[in-house]
C-alpha cells in the first residue's frame, strides 16, 4: 500500500512538471508564434513535446531507437521521426528554428558533442536535465525517494527491485552540474526548475531574436 501511494503521488507530480515545463518551453522560445521546424532531440516515443505540440508538421522528432521512433510515428503520424544519434546530427546549420531535449544529455556518452550539434543546428534551444542532488530519483517507470541517499549498492537494488526499476539503467545516468551546463552552453541562460522547495532540473535555453540573423 506505501509503494502504491508513493507511487500515485510521483505519477501526479511528474505530469504536473512535465505540463509546466511544456509551457516554459513554448512561451520561452516563442513556438506559436514562430515559423520553422522543432527538433524534439531523443523524444522517444514521443510522449512529451511531440505529443502535446498543436503543429505536429513542424516536428522533426529524433531518437537512436528504432523501436521508440516507429512508435512516435504510430501514435504522431504527421511527425517526421528520424533515427539518428544526437551527439551527429543530420541536419544542416541552423536548420532548425527551435530544438527541444528533454532528460537527454545526461544520458549520453559525450554530452559536449550534444551541446555542440544542439548548438549548431539550431536558432533557439531549450534543454532540460534532472539535478543530481534533488531526493527523488526520476529515471526509471516510478520515481524513486531518497535513492542516492542509500550509501550501499545492496541497498540500490534492493530499491530498484522494490519500484520496479532497472538498476544498471539507474547507475549509468551521469548527472550534469550547473558550471557543466555554464561551459557546454556559454551564450545560454541556466535556471532551475524547484519542487518542494528544492531544486529538481536546470533549464537551458538560449533565443536568437530573428531566425534570419546569421
Amino acid at each position: 500500500m506505501g509503494v502504491n501511494v508513493i507511487r500515485g503521488w510521483i505519477g501526479h507530480l511528474r505530469r504536473h512538471f512535465r505540463q509546466k515545463r511544456y509551457q516554459q518551453v513554448v512561451n520561452l522560445l516563442g513556438l506559436y508564434s514562430s515559423e520553422g521546424f522543432v527538433l524534439d532531440l531523443g523524444g522517444g516515443p514521443a510522449s512529451f513535446f511531440a505529443a502535446v505540440f498543436p503543429q505536429p508538421e513542424r516536428v522533426v522528432l529524433l531518437d537512436c531507437s528504432y523501436q521508440l521512433v516507429l512508435q512516435a510515428k504510430h501514435r504522431h503520424p504527421d511527425v517526421c521521426a528520424v533515427v539518428g544519434d544526437g551527439e551527429r546530427l543530420p541536419f544542416a546549420d541552423h536548420s532548425m528554428a527551435a530544438t527541444v531535449c528533454n532528460s537527454v544529455i545526461e544520458h549520453v556518452n559525450h554530452p559536449d558533442q550534444l551541446a555542440q550539434e544542439i548548438r549548431r543546428v539550431s536558432y533557439a534551444y531549450f534543454l532540460q536535465t534532472p539535478d543530481g542532488a534533488f531526493p527523488v530519483e526520476t529515471h526509471s517507470f516510478v520515481a524513486i525517494p531518497f535513492y542516492r541517499w542509500v550509501p550501499w549498492e545492496w541497498g540500490r537494488r534492493f530499491l530498484c527491485r522494490m519500484f520496479g526499476a532497472r538498476f544498471e539503467y539507474i547507475s549509468s545516468v551521469h548527472y550534469l552540474s550547473s558550471q557543466q551546463l555554464r561551459e557546454l552552453f556559454p551564450e545560454a541562460t541556466v535556471v532551475y526548475e524547484k519542487a518542494l522547495g528544492l531544486r529538481k532540473s536546470f533549464y537551458v535555453f538560449h533565443i536568437i531574436s530573428s531566425v534570419t540573423e546569421g
